[in-house]
Parts: structure tokens; sequence; C-alpha cells
């Protein structure tokens, strides 16, 4: 159960520059219920997707605000961590991962988790790194691409079948890639963790959204065509509502933007 942030612009830019500053610092300021590390993946000068992560609380840390407020990049996603029951608070375990230029991030969870590691080889995990449900969505994502299937069509057939076999998973994804940025919404029946919002202590300080729409992502178009995608909790004007199990790809050389529906992207993937 996570943050996800991200954005495509037709120029390196800041995350605060696309969403603007006031909603740049609120993202941040949900780390202080998703405190369990913080991380970001961007498209460098040279085209190559970097990261950092941090396995620490981000709500005050100088190198998140640095990272979305300062540093420029034409692509960036980010991540807010509220770890799973059992799932350690380590580094390993902080998103985004990075597999061969591709970044992932994940808001979510799914159980059975012994069941999803039955889908996996140990070898296909320690690739991504983790122990988490998060890195084998990865893993299984990443076993497609071997395959050669494009990368849209891996995450979303992958999502696909995973929603199929577990029903009350939540698996909202960013990914970024040199050439795309991806997000997919699907989380239908997944349970709200009501048990964390009341060990945060937050009361009425929770963030917008959090009790009726936890798993909620939205995308914004920026007049200058850029597109920003993000969790709730934000409250300011102008975000769509991403439908559910949904997928949208956004070209980063021209920003070109399509939704999908899950099911449709399976069947063409299959």
């Amino acid at each position: 159960m996570c943050r996800l942030l991200g954005y495509a612009a037709p120029r390196a830019t800041t995350a605060a520059a696309v969403l603007g500053e006031a909603d740049a610092r609120e993202w941040q300021r949900m780390g202080r219920l998703h405190a369990d590390g913080w991380g970001t993946a961007w498209v460098d000068e040279s085209g190559a997707v970097q990261r950092h992560r941090d396995p620490s609380d981000g709500a005050t840390s100088p190198d998140l605000a640095r990272a979305i407020g300062e540093d420029l990049a034409p692509a960036r996603i980010a991540h807010l961590r509220l770890a799973t029951e059992g799932m350690g608070n380590v580094l390993g375990n902080t998103h985004p991962f990075l597999v061969d230029g591709i970044a992932f991030a994940h808001n979510g969870s799914i159980h059975p988790v012994q069941e999803l590691r039955a889908m996996v080889r140990p070898e296909e995990v320690e690739r991504v790194g983790g122990t988490t449900d998060s890195a084998i969505v990865v893993a299984l994502v990443l076993r497609e691409v071997a395959r050669g299937v494009p990368l849209f069509e891996a995450v979303t057939s992958t999502v696909a079948r995973l929603r199929e076999r577990f029903a009350t998973s939540a698996i909202n994804l960013l990914v970024l890639s040199a050439d795309e940025l991806i997000a997919v919404h699907a989380n239908e029946g997944a349970p709200v963790p009501f048990d964390l919002f009341e060990e945060s202590g937050l009361g009425i300080d929770l963030p917008a959204d959090h009790v009726d729409h936890y798993y909620q992502l939205s995308w914004r178009r920026e007049a200058d065509g850029a597109i920003a995608f993000t969790s709730s909790g934000l409250a300011s004007e102008g975000w769509q509502r991403m439908a559910q199990h949904t997928a949208a790809r956004v070209d980063l050389a021209t920003l070109a933007f399509d939704v999908v529906d899950l099911p449709q992207a399976a069947r063409r993937a299959a």
C-alpha cells in the first residue's frame, strides 16, 4: 500500500513544475502515512533510466524534496511505501525496482503471497531484488519481456492474469523505460488498510480521499502536453480518474496517450 507519482513532459522539468508546487509538497507530505521508504526513477540526459531509493521516511526528506522539486527530467516516477505486513522495511524492498533499464513502482498487495511466489523461480525474483509481492509482479512482467513481448503488452497481460487468479488483489503500477511511461489501475474489491490508518494516529490529518478512494489512480494533461499520474491524496482540480481494469501508455517521444482495457490488452498479447 503506497503512493505513486509520475509524469512525462515535452522537455526536462521537475515534478513540482508539472503538478504545481502545492501538489508536489502535499504528495511528499503523504509520506507521514506512507513512511516505510521512498524512491524515484527518471530518464537522464543520455536517455537512460536512473534510480534512487531510501528505506527511511520521505515526508521530511530533503533528498525527496530535491528530487521532485529541483531535479530536471523529461519523465519521472516516484513512490512512497506503506509496507505490507511481514514485508521488511529494507532497501531491497524499496521501490522503484530497476532491471534492464525498466523501473517499476507498485501500489497494492496480492494475497496469498505463497501462492503468488509459486508462480516464479527463485532466480527470477533474485534478479529483481527484494522479497515482496511487488518484486514477484515485476519478475512476471520481465519474463514476458524476455520472451519478446513488448513492454506495454507484457505489463497489461501480466496484471490481467493476476487479477483473474487473485480476485481481491490491488495492482496499481507505474512503469518507466527510456521510451514509455505506463500506468495500470486494477484494484476492484481490494480491502482498504483501515487498520494501518488507525495505527498511524493521523486522525483527521489523514490525506484526502484515503477512506473512500484509497487505491484510485488519476491522470492530468497539462497545457504544454505533459501528462501526470498520481494516487489519491491530491485535492486540486483537473485530475481524471482512471477506470478500473485499464492501463495507459505515454510515448515519451511524442507524448501520445492511449488507454486500453486490461482484458483486451491481455488478448492482444496472447
